[in-house]
């Protein structure tokens, strides 16, 4: 029996092509080995992902750290300037642009007694005996005003 060199039996190529790879590995090995690498590169590209987004987070942090350092330079310079422009030299300065002048003679008002807010209440008394008076009602309690007022303003027709 004379068998031909060119023919082999097809059961025989399947059966070797089958059972293992090109690198002697069977197809389950070659399965789980590929079902590895995707999960690796699944965990890496996870990993990768988080790691740039923290460093996108700190880089974020970082600008916006400079940023209010920034703000309270501003804050600490506009102070300076309001600090400076309150400055009783500069109100001076702007006071006689502005045409005011400084009194040749300072007069003061003087006031007896100042009402207070228990100056309606049932135990004021008076110092005095002799200043002793009805007290006015509470609708008419703005009166000293428009008595100090008046004195005032007689006082000032008086003086100029």
């Amino acid at each position: 029996m004379d068998t031909d060199p060119l023919f082999i039996p097809r059961s025989t190529i399947t059966s070797r092509l089958g059972k293992y790879s090109a690198w002697g590995l069977s197809g389950k090995t070659m399965g789980l080995f590929l079902l590895l690498l995707v999960l690796a590169s699944l965990i890496g590209s996870f990993y990768l992902n988080q790691a740039s987004q923290t460093t996108a987070a700190g880089l974020e942090i970082a600008r916006l750290t400079r940023e209010r350092e920034y703000w309270r330079q501003e804050n600490a310079d506009l102070g300076k300037q309001i600090a400076v422009m309150e400055s009783l030299s500069r109100i001076r300065v702007r006071a006689e642009e502005l045409g005011f002048v400084e009194p040749e003679v300072v007069e003061y008002l003087v006031v007896e007694r100042l009402p207070t807010e228990n100056a309606l209440s049932e135990d004021f008394t008076p110092s005095h005996t002799s200043e002793r008076r009805q007290l006015a009602p509470p609708a008419q309690s703005r009166d000293w005003l428009r008595e100090l007022v008046d004195q005032f303003e007689s006082w000032i027709s008086i003086g100029h």
